[in-house]
């Protein structure tokens, strides 16, 4: 494991509480993790964790073959649902709750088509796992995102889901105004 790796270990153990560690780990022993993609809120944490503390709470998955799901699914309770937030291959999310005593976790799992978005590498709790990446991410949150909830929701919109999409689409082009300033800046430098 390299240095990078291990700080981030320490880091994730850290700040990724305690449950969703567990739910992780589950994860982890059951599926083969280079048949799935993080996206939602573990894809934002792997993105943004060198700048912003960025908490943890479902567990969202992006798959193309729902055998790769089976492992866990066989192991879970599993429900099926329309989709009425994000774009799927059928329409359809899985829902599969992880238990420990009195305590649950949601592990949301959409069918998508891998092709058509960038996914990108990075470790978690000591393991290496795809994710989508910063650019997709940023993308979501700035355009798709409010348009999918609103389209879907209506006037029952909560601003609450508003509010936290628009706060992560702030975090994310705030990065990318602050890399742009750092890349003029090493421009002009240069050209001195």
């Amino acid at each position: 494991m390299n240095v990078e790796n291990t700080s981030f270990l320490e880091y994730d153990k850290k700040n990724i509480r305690s449950f969703q560690q567990m739910a992780l780990e589950f994860l982890f022993n059951n599926v083969n993790m280079s048949k799935v993609v993080f996206c939602g809120g573990i894809a934002d944490y792997l993105n943004l964790r060198e700048y912003y503390d960025i908490t943890i709470n479902d567990i969202d998955l992006l798959f193309e073959n729902e055998k790769d799901l089976l492992p866990m699914t066989s192991k879970l309770a599993t429900k099926r649902y329309s989709s009425k937030f994000y774009k799927t291959k059928n329409g359809e999310a899985l829902v599969n709750i992880f238990r420990v005593g009195d305590k649950s976790i949601n592990i949301d799992s959409f069918p998508r088509d891998f092709t058509n978005a960038t996914h990108t590498q990075s470790p978690l709790l000591g393991k290496m796992v795809w994710h989508t990446s910063f650019e997709d991410s940023q993308k979501n949150h700035n355009n798709e995102i409010h348009l999918n909830t609103s389209e879907a929701k209506g006037s029952d919109y909560q601003w609450r889901r508003l509010y936290k999409h628009s706060r992560k689409a702030s975090l994310y082009n705030n990065i990318t105004f602050l890399e742009e300033k750092k890349l003029i800046h090493t421009i002009k430098k240069n050209m001195l």
